[in-house]
């Protein structure tokens, strides 16, 4: 572990800020002074890119969007060390510092002396199947969406006097194309996950509560549960952790839970504690409790999102189904 931490701190290190088109780099030299340069964002603009820094550096670029994902493995396959860094970490560091601008070339420089001072973790390419799943995964979303607003665009339809018959058959037949689109997504999904993660998916759909669409949801945000270690950072992850704002005797905020964190998460697991507090025993036995207390409902069904993040950690960490019945031996 001392020997790796040597390594890094030899490499020097190089700023990326990427864009849709091009990439805004600041890079150190052997001396450690600082460079900078601007290319494209493609196979050309990387490779002169490497021309200038040299393949024994270590490469720190945001995580923004899907355009930093050619550079990544491009980076990757040729063995370059390279870290992707939450973008709010770049722009609490920035601000930390006072900066007043914003221009592409002073990101780039702020994120180069982020990684000459903090010395992010290296990037783990993820698997295939993950990207896979994940694309598929937000075509459905993107799909539903769409639904909603065709639903929508029918029930305003049908409320004028006059609505025009042919208008309403065209949304009817987008929509029934849609949900036969949605269908055919959601059965290849169950393939790929079953294939990727076949235990994995086997224990977290195992919890009464959870259908199909939560368990990939989480298999795929989570990587398959790659970087979890334990369930405060599942919790943490899908923004459901609690937090309090206070300082003195002027500032009395009310606790809340933090949303920095997957929406998409919340999303589904708000629909499924609806369903698991009368389906799943320790999650209906928790909302009762919390109700006869005299939290809302409100503050109960959070409560039970976090049981089941709770159960679903401990099926995934002891690769077993859930069981209903299971008392912990741990206070």
């Amino acid at each position: 572990m001392v020997k790796k931490q040597i390594m890094t701190d030899k490499l020097s290190c190089c700023g990326i800020d990427v864009s849709h088109l091009t990439l805004d780099v600041t890079y150190q030299n052997n001396l450690g002074e600082l460079f900078y340069l601007q290319v494209g964002n493609n196979n050309a603009g990387f490779k002169k890119l490497l021309e200038h820094t040299g393949q024994n550096c270590h490469f720190v670029m945001e995580a923004t969007g899907v355009y930093y994902i050619r550079l990544a493995f491009f980076l990757d396959s040729l063995g370059c060390k390279l870290s992707v860094v939450n973008a709010m970490s770049i722009k609490r560091y920035i601000q930390m510092h006072l900066e007043r601008n914003k221009t592409d070339k002073k990101d780039s420089r702020w994120i180069c002396q982020y990684a000459i001072e903090q010395r992010p973790p290296f990037w783990e390419k993820p698997d295939s199947e993950y990207f896979e799943c994940k694309q598929i995964y937000n075509t459905i979303r993107e799909y539903a969406e769409q639904i909603k607003r065709l639903n929508n665009q029918l029930h305003s339809l049908k409320l004028l006097p006059f609505p025009s018959k042919e208008t309403i058959k065209s949304i009817e037949k987008m929509k029934s194309y849609l949900e036969k689109e949605i269908d055919h997504l959601e059965v290849k999904l169950q393939e790929l996950l079953k294939k990727w993660q076949p235990e994995q998916y086997k224990s977290i759909h195992s919890i009464k509560g959870l259908g199909k669409r939560a368990t990939a949801l989480l298999i795929i945000f989570t990587q398959g549960f790659k970087h979890t270690t334990n369930h405060r950072q599942l919790i943490s992850f899908a923004g459901l952790s609690p937090t309090e704002y206070s300082s003195g005797t002027s500032i009395k905020g009310s606790n809340r839970i933090y949303k920095k964190g997957g929406k998409p998460i919340r999303d589904v697991l708000y629909m499924c504690a609806m369903n698991a507090k009368q389906t799943n025993e320790a999650c209906k036995l928790l909302f009762d409790r919390l109700k006869a207390n005299g939290k809302t409902g409100k503050q109960a069904l959070i409560a039970v999102m976090n049981k089941l993040l709770k159960q679903v950690f401990a099926v995934v960490k002891n690769n077993s189904l859930y069981q209903p019945n299971y008392c912990s031996t741990l206070h």
